[in-house]
């Protein structure tokens, strides 16, 4: 993003390439599985430290090394994305949404890699990383999630899309801005829970439609919501797909390219082509020769990459109407 590529390296510090040269940064404690995020004038990180995970804000400085400018005093998930997202509606390009409260006790699934899951939504200033907004979940509840997905209501107000499990299972739940109190993040509305602990479901949208797949290493059902009020409604679209394999911390293998869901089977060796704009009718699905590990919408509006199970990194061009 902004004409860098960020990675984590092996001992832990930040690289960076931008204009041919590649930089680094003194910092060598970015947690392996986190997320980066890039911002124009810097670069957002999750760090291990006593006491907890912590996000950092690095810059470069008068060396160009990338450096420590800010860190959040609250802990954050290992291995969350943070996001920015603009939910006051001011037009400034939002804060830093990110889950945090890490707890290993209430909810052991580990379906995302291990079993530590989010208690906290927290809004964090993208300079400072004080604290804006939050929100926490109360026990028995998580949020089993890793990242958190920008879509936009009826209403024209933007939201979060995420993941909350409990007794009865995961279920869809948004997140919004308390409009009557400026210090919070609230449940605006819930999703029917999948009805049995250990039951997850696996969000994919594209900010205007939203849908999950139920149980995605079982049987895989694909639904579309509908916002009712607080409720959160699901309609059935079809079975056998899946966008997240167990284990994995790539929560979702669907891509979106204009009207078209494009999603794996449950095997992971077909791709499925759902149309929104036609009442999600089916196309031709494309067999694969190896399954799908990752998967990247391109630049092209009809081009996707696939990453497959065996190492080979595919280029699809769908041959669909726009």
């Amino acid at each position: 993003g902004h004409g860098r590529i960020a990675a984590r390296r092996g001992d832990g510090a930040l690289w960076l390439l931008e204009g041919g040269v590649v930089r680094r940064s003194a910092t060598r404690s970015l947690a392996p599985q986190a997320g980066l995020l890039i911002l124009p004038l810097a670069v957002i990180a999750t760090a291990a430290a006593p006491g907890g995970h912590r996000l950092l804000r690095l810059e470069p400085d008068a060396s160009q090394t990338w450096a420590e400018v800010a860190r959040s005093r609250e802990t954050v998930l290992p291995d969350g994305r943070p996001l920015q997202v603009d939910l006051d509606g001011r037009g400034d390009g939002g804060h830093l949404a990110v889950l945090a409260g890490p707890d290993a006790q209430r909810y052991t699934h580990g379906v995302l890699g291990d079993a530590i899951e989010a208690t906290r939504v927290l809004w964090l200033e993208r300079h400072s990383l004080q604290v804006q907004r939050e929100l926490s979940i109360a026990a028995p509840f998580v949020l089993e999630d890793l990242r958190l997905r920008p879509v936009t209501s009826a209403a024209g107000r933007t939201g979060l899309l995420s993941v909350r499990s409990g007794p009865e299972g995961a279920q869809l739940v948004l997140i919004e801005a308390d409009a009557t109190m400026p210090q919070r993040l609230t449940l605006a509305a819930l999703g029917e829970p999948l009805g049995s602990r250990n039951r997850w479901l696996a969000p994919t949208s594209d900010g205007q439609r939203w849908l999950a797949v139920h149980t995605p290493h079982i049987g895989g059902v694909l639904h579309e919501y509908r916002r009712d009020g607080e409720r959160l409604v699901a309609t059935r679209i079809a079975a056998d797909v899946s966008n997240h394999r167990i284990g994995s911390r790539e929560l979702d293998l669907g891509v979106w390219r204009g009207r078209w869901l494009v999603l794996p089977d449950q095997q992971g060796r077909r791709l499925r082509l759902f149309d929104s704009g036609n009442a999600w009718h089916e196309a031709a699905p494309l067999a694969l020769p190896a399954g799908v590990a990752a998967s990247v919408a391109l630049d092209e509006p009809r081009s996707l990459a696939l990453l497959q199970g065996d190492g080979r990194a595919m280029l699809v061009t769908l041959l669909v109407p726009r």
